[in-house]
């Protein structure tokens, strides 16, 4: 038997998991376009960056924004409430400010109980204006093409290299696991290989 034969087990295992290592790196590298022979090389994230930074705006806008989900969370009551003291501490800015400034004379004419009275009523006013008034802002803002190029512009600054770093970063262990499931697959098929030629040289 040829010694040389026994290597084919490692041989395969070492082939898979270079196989394995050269296809995660691909995903990212080469960055820029280079020419192999003649072929043009890129990785694969680099070269459908672009395309896919629009695709994921446009999901973006339509599953999300247009969802019944947002919809309901930013028009219901929650929202308002949540909001509310803000809304009271500007109401009262301007009844108890803004608006005797605006127009000296009126302070001769409502006290107290009236600026109540005005209070409660613009609280009730917007209470019933805020769903609708948020419905057509986020229709609005939903059909707006500015918030898909907004979207796209900020996934496209960020760089190949960064998303690289982070992928191995949170990917490492996983990545080490499936190289070595790669390893171990080449290995035993190398092992079956040697097996079906030892079998073949033996009855030649």
């Amino acid at each position: 038997m040829n010694n040389t034969l026994l290597l084919v087990p490692f041989v395969a295992a070492l082939l898979s998991w270079l196989m394995i290592k050269f296809a995660v790196r691909s995903i990212f590298r080469p960055f820029k376009v280079i020419n192999i022979a003649g072929i043009r090389w890129r990785g694969l994230l680099p070269k459908v960056k672009e395309g896919m930074t629009v695709s994921i705006a446009h999901a973006v806008n339509i599953e999300i924004l247009n969802s019944s989900f947002i919809n309901e969370k930013l028009t219901g009551p929650e929202t308002l409430e949540k909001a509310m003291p803000a809304i009271e501490a500007h109401i009262d800015n301007f009844l108890d400010h803004k608006l005797k400034e605006a127009i000296p004379v009126i302070s001769m004419f409502i006290g107290e109980k009236i600026t109540n009275q005005l209070k409660e009523l613009f609280l009730e006013e917007l209470k019933e204006l805020f769903p609708s008034v948020m419905s057509q802002f986020i229709g609005n803002l939903s059909q707006s093409s500015e918030l898909e190029k907004e979207i796209v512009l900020k996934l496209q600054s960020v760089s190949i290299e960064k998303t690289e770093a982070l992928f191995y970063k949170n990917f490492r262990k996983t990545i080490r696991r499936i190289e070595v499931v790669f390893a171990i697959s080449g290995l035993l098929a190398g092992i079956i290989q040697l097996v079906l030629t030892l079998l073949v040289l033996s009855v030649v």
